[in-house]
Parts: structure tokens; C-alpha cells; sequence
């Protein structure tokens, strides 16, 4: 699989789908390299948010985490260890790859509140987020009668799409765009006209909201590990044999 921030390149007349995935760095490279271990399409990068870490505080002894983001910015606090409580298993191993005892909700935010008002912690909790997120889920669990704090450890800072993923998208060529949330969602469709030849696909059915009136093929369930059976799938059917 090619993988690249480089020219966008003409396959021939047999032509495989461009893969264009807007995740934020590292992540997006990540789904990219776990896309070529089952299909060998064009990829191109084009991250349409940039994580900015904030200077945040944080005095809670379990943590909830809703991505990846939200740990590493915990790590760079210098907070390394106690129970978390997380949206999905490969944010939960990330968490426990950086030393903290944590448990996968396996869904989405209302997901993770579920799992946290049917456990019921009686320490103080911090959900450690980015500064644009959806759920209100610290406002929820405090008025349930668990103590959780809101505290935003960092920017999602709005990028333009490349120049190869602009070309990709206004070319004829047949273009497979995942996307994994509501923000990244509109933030495409701001941007950009999206032909018939676009293929867009969600990992909710709020993602999808933020990209109409387009057709957007949504997700078994909303997690990686379904976006990646999703993206694979789709690629197969339109790659030539």
C-alpha cells in the first residue's frame, strides 16, 4: 500500500480507489498502516484537525477518556496511573500501554456513561477531553451524583485539506473518505464539493448528521475496528481484479 503526502498520482486505466484519511496525527497514520496489512490502495494523509495540547489541571483519581488524545495529553500532565474508564477498546489499551488500569466501554459516550453510572465509583473522576466534544458526559455523571470533573487538556485545531487530497477529490477517480466524527465530518464539507464519486463513510450516525444531505454509509458499530472491516470492504468492491 502506498501511503504518501505526495503528488496524487494517475493508477492508469485500471485504477484503484484513493483512501483519503483525515484523522489527526499519529492516528491517521496508524489506521493507514493497519488498512495496508489487508489491501494495497492509494492513501493519501490529510489530517483535518492538528491536537494542540493546553495547560490543564487535574486532581481526580480515576480518569475518563473518550481518545486516544485525551491520554496522551494525561501522560504529558505526568499522570501515569489509577483506574480509567474508556469509550472503546483501542483507546482502553492505549491507556493501559501508559500505565493506567482501564476498562473499554466498547461503544460510544453514552456507552461509557452507562458503564460508569452501573459501577458507580466513589472517587472523584475528571473525563481529560479535547476542547470541541459531544456527550456533556462530566455535566451528566455530576448530576447523577458522581463527582467528575470537566477538563479540556487540548485544542483540535481546524487544518485545510492537502493539495493531493484536494486534487483526489476534484478528480474522477473513485475516492473512499472515513471519517470518525461529527467535527472532522463538517469540517469536509466546508471545504470542499463532493462529487458522486466521493464514497464517504461514518463511524456514527452523528458523523453522518454533520455530512448531509450526502449519501454516508454508516458503521456497524461505532469503533476502529468496525471503520477498518468498513474501509476494507469497500475498497475490495471497487478495486479492480
Amino acid at each position: 500500500m502506498q501511503v504518501t503526502l505526495g503528488p496524487y498520482a494517475n493508477n492508469g486505466p485500471a485504477m484503484k480507489p484513493t483512501l483519503i484519511i483525515t484523522r489527526p496525527v499519529p492516528d491517521g497514520a496508524r489506521f493507514a498502516r493497519e488498512v495496508a496489512t489487508h489491501i494495497d490502495v492509494p492513501t493519501i494523509l490529510s489530517p483535518l484537525q492538528e491536537i494542540v495540547p493546553l495547560n490543564a489541571v487535574c486532581a481526580a483519581e480515576g480518569y475518563l477518556f473518550t481518545s486516544s488524545n485525551g491520554v496522551a495529553q494525561a501522560s504529558r500532565s505526568g499522570l501515569s496511573a489509577g483506574p480509567a474508564w474508556c469509550v472503546g477498546d483501542r483507546t482502553a489499551q492505549v491507556a493501559r500501554d501508559a500505565g493506567f488500569d482501564a476498562q473499554s466501554a466498547n461503544g460510544n459516550a453514552e456507552d461509557l456513561i452507562a458503564m460508569v453510572l452501573n459501577q458507580r465509583p466513589s472517587i472523584a473522576l475528571a473525563h481529560i477531553r479535547g476542547r470541541a466534544a459531544r456527550g456533556d458526559i462530566a455535566a451528566r455523571l455530576s448530576a447523577a451524583g458522581i463527582h467528575c470533573d470537566d477538563v479540556i487538556a487540548y485544542d483540535q485545531r481546524a487544518i485545510a485539506l492537502t493539495k493531493e487530497a484536494r486534487a483526489a477529490i476534484e478528480g474522477a477517480n473513485h475516492v473512499i473518505i472515513p471519517l470518525f466524527s461529527p467535527r472532522t465530518g463538517k469540517l469536509l464539507v466546508d471545504q470542499i464539493k463532493l462529487g458522486s464519486h466521493i464514497e464517504l463513510m461514518a463511524i456514527s450516525q452523528a458523523t453522518a448528521d454533520a455530512l448531509a444531505p450526502h449519501h454516508v454509509m454508516v458503521v456497524d458499530a461505532p469503533n476502529g475496528a468496525e471503520m477498518l472491516v468498513a474501509v476494507v470492504n469497500a475498497c475490495n468492491k471497487v478495486s479492480p481484479a
